[in-house]
């Protein structure tokens, strides 16, 4: 067979090989953060443990490939092997979630056990399959190499058809799969594509494959004579040791796998960190990887190694250094990048920002590990020396591969735990540049090149972005002109700040998503008062997403005795300290427990039972944030509350269309049939609501009425839940009563996080409008028409507990009209609300700063 073809037939494999990787990967992530939590720790335990396993692969497969005539049936079996364990993964995950879930609870005050613990269980959940993944280049190198073609041709030919598989791989995964087929189909079509790619690598092997003749073997320089201590690494012909080339091998995998996790965090800043947003820096990574590889494949043979490692590492050394300058200089007039593209023009857009910003300091990191590649071939003359140089080969595409790979763990760990929090996102950029500096100083002059002319364009490279941009001037956070920093922290998990504007304080992350502020308390109160009010004797609450802590600090006026406050981010409990003003001291109060986790990790793994179980607004379109609206988190709420105990889904309408709320409300029905809909507001521009539901019955209204009698007597000022009519004003009906013909959420088929990541692209979101204004009030009075023609789900409920009802409406409905411009219908609204509400409540609801538009028309 000729090298070509056999070049050629090795890269499809790879093609297919990468593609069907990257698609369970991708998403078998999801199976993990359902398991081990969507913590920045959790993550990187499922990496750290994937690279490990790849680490040991790439040496073992470059072992298993040396001693045998048989290497692409070598790479056969293994492909079929990644399959097999790639398909046990989510059943390894099921097996061990009765001991991750069992031991989480008496772990959760020992963060590093904790995470010991998720560790070992990513460990024997992944690193299998990363053995098998990462074994497979060095027998199809050894392959090639037996055929004819150079060790630096065909690794660098098959790292770029793998490459640029798996960026095809992780767009259908992030993209297409889990809404088109579900997250199970798609993972099985990842499987299956490892599966094809081994059983057509064990077809086509033969018995013994051929060696190539001494005039098909590529002719490299003749090697000085190797001495016996050459055997410890592996040989080159480019005056670069073996050590040497296992550094480069290692620096590599140290700087691109750092440079990735710093990707995602500068993307963040501007995109609208969706699932589409991660998986487009993914995608531009991998396709730039592997734009790379094909370069080398292509050109290296016109060049000494040494002349390629070199300029490569001086042009990424530079490249890393201008990204902070490049990125702030390309994004700096965009609060919120590409806001108004629509969909798709959103995703293209953004994808054109990550490759014109990121593309060319990824391109050209991408050429050091090839050119490694290159840098470690050796001569070979004869049929004899072809098959020898086959099996060297094999064995050095595998150490280096696997000190790439462990470098790479190192990079994986080294950026969002240490560059990040001890020198900041732009200065880490700056550190990884610093890493490629050293390799370009390191890496000796090619006979006949320029050493001072390399040193030149380094120095002078560095100068000129110095003098340019110093990334220590570069902003981490856009602040308004009147804007005051309180306090920043940048974490693994993204930047999270309080901010000072006027007079009021919020906590933002990265730059556009508040997460609550201290001119909103009223608001937030009532998020927590509302669902405590309807548990006749509250003794234990659970508020999953605390923030402020303002929503859970109004559980301090009712008779709690164990408070469970769970936030993801440690730093956004730390930033809550400049809110004891208006949270009421809650994350230091003695019946409050914080817990560092997921939301959706801890619901599900604690052992305890909860009297009231309140979620907060999540974000719908953030990737990772759809599965707390899913059917499998609703049920796992339920299953710990206790008998008579509720679960409170607050959403934000505001950032909702009506197809999203459908998903949501049909989800949400099907584990709480007789759930109830509260309003949080009367704005017509932003108004929230609660979905409640019971284990059990709600209680009567005359229970309801003495829980919200005792919290005004308790000291509490918000008339809307310490007058016991007016609390009713509240309450708008079944959410059974709506018309929600839309497929359930879950975790095999996550809709709404596509939906809404579609609708949030662009602000022409066309049908997929939020749902505001009126088109709230139309949603909202069906609830409550077809409510009122069905028995009372409160027992005893008065007439002027349905007057409220009316009011309340007739209130919402004049914040829509006015929100809309229409004046004169809003003050009608507003006169009808004032007949239905009890005169005392109304006259003093002027302050309330939840109905602020109609008191802005009054």
């Amino acid at each position: 067979m000729s090298p070509g073809w056999t070049l050629t037939r090795n890269s499809a494999l790879f093609v297919l090989s990468g593609a069907g990787a990257l698609i369970v990967e991708t998403l078998w992530l999801r199976d993990f953060r359902l398991l081990l939590g969507a913590t920045a720790p959790a993550v990187s335990a499922t990496l750290v443990a994937f690279f490990a396993g790849q680490a040991a692969g790439a040496a073992w497969g470059g072992r298993l490939a040396a001693r045998s005539r048989r290497p692409l049936a070598v790479y056969g079996g293994l492909e079929l092997g990644a399959a097999v364990a790639a398909a046990a993964v989510p059943l390894v995950l099921w097996l061990l979630r009765g001991l991750v879930d069992g031991a989480s609870d008496a772990l959760r005050d020992t963060p590093a056990a904790l995470i010991a613990l998720r560790f070992g269980a990513a460990l024997v959940a992944a690193a299998p399959a990363g053995v098998f993944f990462g074994a497979t280049l060095p027998p199809l190198v050894s392959s090639c190499v037996g055929s004819g073609v150079s060790l630096g041709r065909a690794g660098a030919t098959l790292l770029c058809a793998n490459t640029l598989g798996a960026a095809a791989g992780a767009a259908l995964a992030s993209f297409v799969l889990p809404e088109l087929l579900g997250v199970h189909m798609g993972y099985g079509l990842g499987v299956l594509a490892l599966a094809l790619a081994g059983g057509i690598g064990w077809r086509l092997a033969g018995p013994a494959e051929p060696v190539a003749s001494s005039n098909a073997v590529e002719a490299l320089p003749a090697a000085p004579p190797r001495q016996p201590k050459a055997k410890r690494g592996p040989a080159d012909n480019t005056g670069l040791s073996s050590g040497a080339l296992l550094a480069l091998a290692g620096g590599s995998g140290v700087a691109v796998f750092a440079c990735q996790p710093l990707l995602v965090q500068a993307f963040a800043r501007v995109l609208n960190q969706s699932t589409y947003a991660f998986g487009l820096v993914l995608v531009t990574v991998l396709v730039a990887l592997g734009a790379a590889a094909g370069c080398v494949a292509v050109l290296a043979r016109r060049f000494d190694a040494r002349a390629l490692l070199g300029w490569a590492a001086v042009a990424a050394t530079i490249g890393w250094a201008a990204f902070p300058m490049v990125f702030v200089g390309m994004t700096d007039d965009l609060a919120y990048w590409g806001s108004e593209e629509p969909w798709p023009g959103y995703l293209w857009s953004a994808l054109g920002l990550a490759f014109s910003a990121a593309g060319v300091p990824l391109f050209v990191s991408g050429l050091l590990f090839p050119a490694v590649l290159y840098a470690s071939e050796k001569a070979a003359s004869g049929p004899a020396a072809a098959s020898a140089a086959a099996s060297v080969a094999a064995t050095t595409t595998g150490r280096l591969l696997a000190m790439n790979t462990a470098g790479a763990v190192l990079g994986a760990v080294l950026a969002p735990y240490i560059l990040l929090p001890g020198l900041g996102l732009w200065l880490a950029f700056t550190a990884v540049a610093v890493l490629y500096g050293i390799a370009a100083v390191v890496i000796p002059a090619a006979p006949g090149e320029s050493r001072l002319l390399r040193d030149v364009a380094l120095g002078l490279g560095w100068m000129l972005i110095l003098s340019r941009g110093n990334p220590i001037g570069l902003p981490a956070l856009r602040l308004e002109a009147d804007d005051h920093l309180l306090f920043g922290e940048e974490t693994p998990a993204g930047l999270v700040a309080v901010v000072q504007r006027g007079g009021g304080r919020f906590i933002q992350t990265d730059n556009h998503y508040a997460l609550g502020g201290s001119a909103d308390r009223v608001h937030q109160e009532r998020q927590g008062h509302i669902p405590l009010l309807l548990h006749p004797d509250p003794k234990r609450a659970l508020f999953l997403g605390s923030a402020t802590g303002s929503s859970a600090g109004a559980a301090l006026a009712h008779p709690v005795e164990t408070l469970t406050l769970v936030e993801l981010t440690p730093a956004v409990v730390r930033a809550a300290g400049f809110f004891t003003d208006v949270n009421r001291g809650v994350y230091k109060a003695p019946v409050t427990r914080v817990v560092i986790d997921d939301a959706r990790s801890f619901l599900r793994s604690t052992n305890q039972r909860f009297d009231v179980v309140v979620a907060d607004l999540f974000v719908p379109w953030r990737a990772g944030t759809g599965s707390l609206y899913s059917e499998e988190h609703f049920r796992s709420a339920r299953e710990h509350l206790a008998e008579g105990g509720l679960f409170c889904q607050w959403l934000p309408l505001y950032q909702l269309s009506e197809a999203e709320l459908s998903i949501i409300a049909a989800t949400f029905q099907a584990v709480f049939p007789d759930a109830l809909v509260f309003r949080g507001d009367f704005f017509g521009s932003f108004p929230i609501v609660a979905l409640v539901g019971w284990r059990g019955s709600p209680p009567n209204a005359a229970t309801v009425e003495a829980r919200v009698s005792a919290l005004a007597q308790a000291g509490e000022n918000d008339r809307w839940v310490t007058h016991p009519v007016a609390f009713w004003s509240l309450y708008i009906g079944r959410l059974g009563a709506g018309e929600w013909d839309a497929p359930r959420n879950t975790d095999d088929h996550p809709h709404l996080e596509f939906l809404a990541a579609r609708g949030h692209a662009g602000g022409k979101r066309g049908k997929l409008d939020p749902i505001v204004g009126p088109a709230w009030v139309q949603i909202a009075k069906q609830l409550r028409e077809v409510s009122l023609t069905r028995p009372t789900p409160f027992p005893g409920f008065t007439e002027a507990a349905r007057r409220a009802g009316d009011g309340g409406h007739a209130l919402q409905t004049a914040g829509a009209l006015f929100s809309i411009g229409r004046r004169d219908p809003a003050a009608q609204a507003t006169a009808v609300a004032a007949s239905l509400l009890p005169p005392e409540v109304f006259a003093e609801a002027e302050a309330d700063p939840t109905a602020a538009e109609v008191w802005q028309m009054r």
